[in-house]
């Protein structure tokens, strides 16, 4: 059924349903965290040119979604640009860009090699815990559908198979 409202309805919906994302933004104060990132963080030679990083915020915001719904970079990616729910808490509802999969993996791992993983999920879990909740992490199941290979044999090849034999041209190996 078509009506005008539609975004209108489905956003009351959802708001009454409840977000768990919009849990996480009313009790984590993300700009505390970016700023004591941050202030650890060694990024490195900003003068060599290249795309603007991505605000801290934003990166930290991510690795939270990613962990708690357990996603990797690429189904990060894809939900991020499908989800609006995470569109809007990461706040990129009206940005043309977003993060790819690889500067997704390229924060986290940075994040790891200056051992700061451990402090943003223990201030997480805090902040949460201060407010009465607990994070319990769910699972998006990603499905993939791929391509099967195709074997093209030409018809001596098939007739050779058909009768238990293995073609002249084929190692044993293959």
């Amino acid at each position: 059924m078509i009506s005008l409202f539609a975004g209108e309805e489905r956003s009351a919906k959802r708001d009454r349903l409840g977000d768990p994302l919009q849990v996480l933004d009313r009790h984590i104060d993300f700009a505390a965290l970016a700023k004591a990132v941050d202030a650890k963080l060694v990024i490195g030679d900003a003068g060599r040119g290249g795309r603007p990083p991505y605000p801290t915020e934003l990166m930290i915001r991510l690795l939270v979604v990613q962990n708690l719904y357990n996603l990797s970079d690429d189904a990060m990616e894809y939900q991020l640009l499908d989800r609006a729910s995470f569109q809007r808490f990461a706040g990129l509802e009206q940005s043309g860009r977003v993060p790819d999969a690889k500067t997704l993996w390229v924060w986290r791992e940075r994040l790891k090699k200056q051992d700061l993983i451990g402090d943003i999920s223990e201030a997480v879990g805090r902040q949460l815990a201060q407010a009465g909740f607990i994070a319990r992490g769910g699972q998006i199941i990603d499905a993939s559908i791929v391509t099967v290979p195709i074997q093209r044999n030409r018809r001596d090849e098939n007739e050779a198979i058909g009768r238990g034999e293995v073609p002249p041209d084929w190692s044993a190996k293959q």
